[in-house]
């Protein structure tokens, strides 16, 4: 992949393609994981035929050939002729929120409802679970190990709405009690046992903690995300003095606000 890289870049220093974000820097135009390619380039008829005959080579120099038929191409509301340009590619064209590796994608701001199959899911879980004889014991171990990791990873990737949090956390703890009455509270439930709870990990704990870490990853600036939201909205400026600002998004936001926390070190960005 790294000859399609190139092909990339030497398009851009070309003018045959351009980034979504021409200012940004360094210039994101594609990303790739595993055997995933993730391609954000404007959609000038140009560049959209520039793309195909670089995958065209691609394809004749690597063998890597593109399944046309699980790609897709999504464009901003913005863009017209959606249906043409998307032909020039031969991908079928499909609408934001998508799923990728388990979690949803979107370009607008964190809802409830947009985060509906995690809570699905965490009730599948238990409505299988409840038939199962388990003891309380038991049924504490798999909160712990299955529902909460799995909350976890999505935390890691997407900072949830709170509302989403006390969903999942409520649906836990009636598994826990069977539906039945709460003996103890679910704050309780998630103190240490010398404390006399039983060592859950309260959801907002980890969202805060994972907030916290993408503020020391962009102040630390050793990623390419933290490169990119540097030059997208503090540009010149400092870290520490940069105002809020309402075009910011809901991450970037979420990272202004742990600036004054005190796990993180005081200096420049």
């Amino acid at each position: 992949m790294e000859y399609f890289t190139c092909l990339m870049d030497l398009a851009v220093h070309r003018g045959r393609l351009v980034p979504l974000f021409r200012r940004m820097d360094p210039p994101v135009t594609h990303l790739i994981y595993a055997d995933d390619l993730l391609v954000f380039i404007r959609p000038s008829t140009e560049g959209l035929l520039t793309l195909a005959a670089i995958m065209e080579d691609l394809k004749s120099v690597s063998g890597l050939q593109m399944n046309r038929d699980k790609s897709r191409v999504y464009f901003s509301s913005l863009c017209t002729r959606k249906e043409e340009r998307a032909d020039v590619l031969g991908i079928a064209r499909s609408d934001l929120p998508v799923r990728y590796l388990g979690v949803p994608l979107t370009v607008n701001y964190a809802r409830d409802q947009d985060y509906h199959s995690l809570v699905e899911y965490v009730q599948r879980r238990v409505e299988g679970w409840q038939a199962a004889g388990l003891s309380f014991g038991g049924r504490i171990e798999l909160v712990r190990s299955v529902i909460s990791a799995v909350a976890h990873f999505w935390l890691q990737s997407i900072l949830l709405p709170v509302a989403t949090i006390r969903r999942v956390e409520r649906l836990c703890a009636d598994f826990i009690w069977r539906g039945g009455m709460h003996a103890i509270s679910w704050d309780q439930l998630c103190r240490p046992r010398k404390e006399g709870g039983v060592g859950l990990r309260p959801l907002l704990e980890v969202r805060e903690a994972s907030a916290l870490k993408l503020a020391w990853r962009f102040i630390s600036g050793r990623s390419l995300w933290a490169d990119w939201m540097h030059s997208r909205y503090v540009k010149q400026g400092s870290f520490w003095t940069c105002p809020t600002d309402n075009n910011h998004s809901v991450t970037f936001k979420t990272v202004l606000r742990h600036r004054g926390c005190s796990s993180l070190p005081f200096g420049e960005s």
